[in-house]
């Protein structure tokens, strides 16, 4: 990856994770992923995804059966 789509993409995340920006970088982050399809669609996908977290951060909790389930399978892969 090159180190300017690095760079974006590092300014990109911090805005998802609801960083301020300035004016200034928000602009030049618009302006790469309009001319960089490959971080456009990386960006794409890390939105939506971010966009599910915080609409399940409010949700109810896990049950702890499920959770024992889920841990149980992790820990025998």
């Amino acid at each position: 990856m090159k180190e300017k789509c690095r760079h974006t993409l590092e300014q990109a995340y911090l805005f998802l994770d609801g960083e301020v920006l300035s004016d200034t970088e928000r602009l030049e982050i618009k302006v790469h992923l309009e001319e960089c399809q490959p971080c456009y669609e990386r960006y794409g996908l890390d939105q939506e995804v971010t966009v599910i977290i915080h609409r399940l951060q409010g949700s109810q909790r896990c049950p702890e059966s499920l959770r024992a389930k889920v841990q149980n399978l992790i820990r025998e892969a």
